[in-house]
């Protein structure tokens, strides 16, 4: 999935006893223009091309935690790894073989979707603007997944991924629901109702109308 846009994520392995400085180790082979730890405790770093690079640097005893990731066909062939007793090959191959990532039940991410905008209309009617903007994240997020499934088209992890290529109108009516707009939870409802209808779902017509109601009232 990779292109020439994609940012670098990279993991190393390090035996008992030895180390690697992530600086020093990814400044041997690019210049760098800037250096920082993430949130996460990753090693970032960005080269003079702005390609974004991410170091994850573990201990080997953590290699088996690689088998928690999620599956959704890997093309193991196409990966560029360096494994000198093969641990890490043996490995990728116990993960590529487990079951497929699935995402959570239709019916679930639209119930979650309904309550992320009972959560947004509560959090702007007391004016915490901002907030009622970083709860829309997650309302698009799940209106995005349920856009997957009436498209039927692949689910991703990360549910962002693609959308504009393969979720069409749904993408542009879900990328303009910004909290600037008056009417931006009722918009959100009606992508809702829409998506319900076409995946066959309870809309809980008691919850929309309630949200309908009340935004009316604010």
């Amino acid at each position: 999935m990779s292109d020439q846009h994609s940012d670098l994520d990279y993991y190393a392995y390090v035996r008992p006893g030895q180390s690697l400085d992530p600086s020093t180790f990814v400044g041997a082979w690019t210049p760098l223009l800037l250096s920082v730890v993430n949130e996460f405790g990753t090693p970032n770093f960005v080269t003079p091309e702005l390609h974004r690079i991410e170091l994850h640097v573990q201990p080997v005893s953590q290699l088996s935690e690689l088998l928690g990731w999620p599956v959704f066909g890997p093309d193991l062939t196409a990966m560029l790894i360096k494994d000198d007793d093969g641990t890490l090959a043996q490995t990728l191959q116990r993960w590529a073989a487990g079951p497929a990532w699935k995402p959570d039940e239709p019916q679930l991410i639209y119930d979650r979707v309904l309550n992320w905008l009972v959560f947004t209309m509560a959090v702007r009617a007391r004016g915490e603007y901002l907030r009622a903007a970083e709860l829309l994240t997650w309302i698009r997020g799940g209106l995005l997944r349920l856009a997957r499934f009436a498209e039927q088209v692949p689910q991703f992890p990360a549910v962002t991924r693609f959308a504009e290529r393969d979720l069409g109108p749904w993408a542009q009516r879900v990328a303009a629901l910004e909290t600037g707009h008056a009417d931006v939870e009722l918009l959100a409802l009606e992508i809702c109702r829409e998506l319900a209808a076409a995946l066959g779902l309870d809309e809980r017509l008691s919850v929309l109308a309630a949200l309908r109601d009340g935004q009316h009232q604010s």
